[in-house]
């Protein structure tokens, strides 16, 4: 096992995980950089000191339980787990599957609630370490398209605050991140084409969030907003939820598609 504190981050392979875990090895962290894509993961473990790659599916409940108990017993518990993997899915419930639903809420919730399983015991037993986990500002108030989305992202705050409580007396912080919009892959896949312009626009920069991400660990802090003028959405929606429900529609529900025009019309 590492002399070096050791930090467990899903999501590794790009965006705001390959940002946080490469900022945390060059503070002298062994990193655990675990995610699905082996290739890009490989490459990146081989770039860093002390890295290493685990190729995980995140979707799978029953591997992600086999590899926390291997991890685990191969390097120890974590000094960091920093539940950061995600993805969405741009489209109206109601077009999804109910399959599809619950695999949103597989990788979004589940799968962080799991590693938290495994490996709170022993930060509680050490009377030290951190979790910290990447939910998005959707957990706030459910933007167009992200119902299943952002009903995971806000479970798992709401499972981070109670831990957080549960928790207070044993030197073990628990923190949630609410990022915005920022520019990574994950308005790459399916549905977020029409996204691409707003994203350009008001986008924010990975290192940017990373930074913050990795400053939480030097300064624990339960909720952290990227960036921070988010916070106005809690007031918003405490004084009025139905402003807060305009604001957010008019911010997030796509344009109409243009209208088809026959041939030979104008």
């Amino acid at each position: 096992m590492s002399s070096s504190p050791t930090a467990w981050i899903t999501g590794a392979s790009a965006g705001i995980g390959q940002a946080v875990a490469t900022q945390l090895s060059q503070q002298g962290y062994h990193t655990l950089l675990i995610a699905r894509r082996r290739d890009r993961l490989e490459a990146l473990a081989s770039s860093l000191e002390n890295a290493t790659a685990v190729t995980l599916d995140l979707a799978d409940a029953q591997a992600v339980r086999q590899t926390a108990t291997e991890l685990l017993e191969k390097h120890g518990g974590p000094q960091v787990l920093i539940n950061n993997a995600g993805y969405g899915d741009y489209r109206p419930m109601l077009e999804l599957t109910e399959a599809e639903h619950r695999q949103l809420f597989e990788v979004n919730y589940h799968a962080p609630a799991a590693l938290m399983h495994a490996v709170l015991p022993g930060m509680v037993q050490q009377g030290q370490g951190h979790v910290i986990n990447i939910a998005s500002i959707a957990a706030r108030f459910g933007p167009w398209g992200h119902g299943p989305y952002g009903g995971a992202k806000a479970a798992l705050v709401a499972l981070t605050q109670s831990l957080a409580i549960e928790h207070q007396d044993d030197k073990v912080h628990l923190s949630y991140v609410l990022p915005g919009v920022v520019k990574t892959e994950f308005f790459d896949q399916r549905g977020y084409e029409k996204m691409h312009d707003q994203v350009a626009k008001h986008g924010i920069g990975v290192d940017q969030v990373a930074r913050k991400i990795v400053r939480l660990i030097k300064h624990p802090k339960l909720a952290l907003y990227v960036p921070g003028h988010y916070r106005f959405i809690d007031w918003i929606g405490a004084i009025s939820p139905a402003l807060l429900k305009r604001i957010v529609a008019s911010s997030s529900k796509p344009p109409p598609e243009p209208p088809e025009v026959s041939p030979g019309k104008s």
